[in-house]
């Protein structure tokens, strides 16, 4: 399927104007063709607005539930402001919600690390008493745009930050719901030491759990499968008809995304086998901690567990359900994920992912053109672990949750050679395994494949923030009103290295007064090492012996 036919003309036939004083003083709308949408703030301090919640599909409910969004229809009745907040529908498991406040509390600096102390607080932990779908909606296909004025009034071909939030596949939103975490303002300040004018940012929305990763031969009957990239597509796509309204340029973007965002922009450059043209709809990427199930499945039970928390028995009887039934039913259905797991996510399907990542990059078939920083933190698995597992027996049953698809001799062979037991380490021993095996094989040997697939010629860091577990970096990516960084010096290394790199193409270090570019990763596998206290160049940490395993093993289960 092509999305450039689902664009209607309508939205290529644009332009810019100003809403009459008596309805929005000062503050500037867009004529998008199908919609009239105006800003819905101007920050005379940075000199920054902020287009909020610009539709770019239509809701996704009733019959278009559990299928490829479709394009906005026409609303010209009305200027649009997007005062309205638009958080998609999700669900936290209950295991990830019970880490947020170990997670708060080592990665303050107000609490000294150890292992033995970081699993006893995850094990002594309990779920938050925090609604995560209080606010959120079905008609959340929405997006955010922040764009200087300089940009705005000189439609100057800017370049473009586009920005796919994490969260699992199952939660999360483009602004940080349920706190507005994700605010742009460092990385659009520091973008003025590269530009005088600086660059546009993009956040974006898309259907989270079963509602955007629902799976299965009934999806495939009836449906479409991994709709969530689907709906990333076409807000790509319409990054790419419309960015140029705000000042932006369709030949300077750069999509970013975090955990199972940056997973998805992965899979967004890749194509089909054998394929000689493929094109992804950026020129650059930032992969923040890509996280992917190698073999990209998912169990088998997650269509009809999800069915059973609607009490209905067919797709057909879950389109007619409310909203207030489907979202109460996927918020449940993803609290009782198993450990470590959040039972959808994204799978083969011609559409989206037309192989594994591994085979695609090993077959050529991705898009070699696009520039790529990439980047792990240096304790991904830290809150991936069960911790009531405490013998072989139960290691195994875990890993058939947390890794679904692996044979009996695959679980053997991780468990006896990959990631042996190892009693020196005591009380710790079973959860650093899990941890282990969890941070290789769905993030640091995907980070580690991305830049063999690219031939070196690539730019990575690592973020070892201690205790540098998975996420703590976004608190440093951007600045949230609510939690400053702890360590502003690392925030502000991050920021200039993400700001340089979508406006040069390369990423830069600044010592001294003096700007440094990135090495590339070369043969050596070099890298930037960010830690609290400053920078160092340094080189490759993940382990490629197990690395090669995940990058093959997954063949012998299938």
């Amino acid at each position: 399927m092509h999305l450039n036919s689902l664009i209607p003309i309508s939205m290529l036939l644009a332009s810019v104007s100003y809403a009459s004083p008596t309805r929005t003083p000062k503050l500037p709308v867009v004529d998008l063709g199908y919609e009239r949408h105006a800003a819905m703030s101007y920050n005379s301090s940075t000199g920054v607005y902020q287009f909020s919640n610009i539709r770019y599909a239509q809701t996704p409910v009733g019959d278009l539930r559990f299928r490829a969004p479709q394009p906005p229809l026409t609303n010209r009745h009305e200027i649009q402001n997007g005062s309205q907040p638009r958080t998609c529908p999700q669900g936290v498991p209950d295991w990830q919600a019970k880490a947020y406040g170990p997670i708060g509390a080592f990665t303050s600096g107000g609490k000294p690390f150890t292992l033995e102390a970081w699993e006893q607080a995850i094990r002594n932990s309990s779920v938050p008493p925090i609604d995560f779908n209080k606010g959120t909606t079905e008609d959340c296909l929405v997006l955010d745009v922040h764009v200087p004025k300089k940009i705005f009034k000189s439609k100057c071909g800017a370049p473009v930050l586009v920005w796919i939030h994490g969260g699992g596949y199952a939660f999360g939103s483009k602004n940080g719901y349920p706190n507005p975490g994700f605010v742009p303002s460092g990385l659009l300040e520091h973008a003025k030491e590269f530009s005088d004018r600086g660059m546009i940012f993009v956040g974006l929305n898309y259907r989270l759990g079963a509602l955007g990763f629902l799976s299965g031969q009934e999806v495939q009957k009836d449906g479409d499968q991994n709709a969530g990239l689907l709906d990333q597509r076409l807000a790509l796509q319409w990054v790419q008809d419309n960015i140029h309204l705000f000042g932006g340029s369709r030949d300077k973007v750069t999509v970013m995304g975090e955990s199972a965002g940056g997973g998805s922009v992965l899979l967004h450059m890749t194509g089909p086998p054998n394929s000689t043209n493929i094109k992804a709809p950026f020129a650059q990427a930032i992969i923040q901690s890509p996280a992917l199930v190698s073999n990209l499945e998912v169990p088998e039970s997650g269509y009809a567990g999800f069915l059973s928390k609607l009490n209905v028995s067919s797709l057909a009887d879950a389109r007619k359900l409310s909203s207030e039934a489907i979202i109460r039913g996927n918020a449940a259905h993803l609290a009782s994920a198993p450990d470590t797991t959040s039972i959808h996510g994204p799978v083969v399907d011609s559409k989206t992912a037309p192989d594994t990542l591994y085979r695609s990059f090993k077959n050529g078939a991705f898009d070699k053109s696009v520039r790529l920083l990439t980047a792990h933190n240096s304790f991904e698995g830290g809150f991936f672990f069960d911790p009531t597992v405490k013998t072989e027996e139960q290691l195994d049953s875990w890993i058939q949750k947390s890794l679904p698809g692996f044979t009996k001799n695959d679980r053997e062979h991780l468990a006896k050679d990959l990631y042996p037991f190892n009693a020196s380490l005591g009380d710790v021993a079973q959860g650093s395994r899990q941890r282990a095996i969890w941070g290789d094989a769905l993030i640091d040997c995907t980070f580690l494949t991305a830049h063999e697939a690219f031939g070196g010629n690539s730019y990575a860091y690592l973020f070892d923030v201690s205790p540098g577990i998975h996420i703590q970096d976004l608190k440093y990516t951007f600045n949230d009103p609510t939690s400053p960084a702890p360590r502003p010096i690392a925030q502000d290394i991050l920021q200039r290295a993400i700001a340089s790199f979508t406006i040069k193409g390369e990423p830069v270090t600044k010592s001294n007064g003096t700007y440094e570019a990135f090495p590339t990763w070369g043969s050596g596998k070099s890298l930037v090492r960010i830690n609290g206290d400053g920078f160092s160049v340094g080189t490759n940490v993940v382990n490629e012996t197990r690395c090669a395993w995940w990058q093959s093993g997954y063949e012998l289960a299938q």
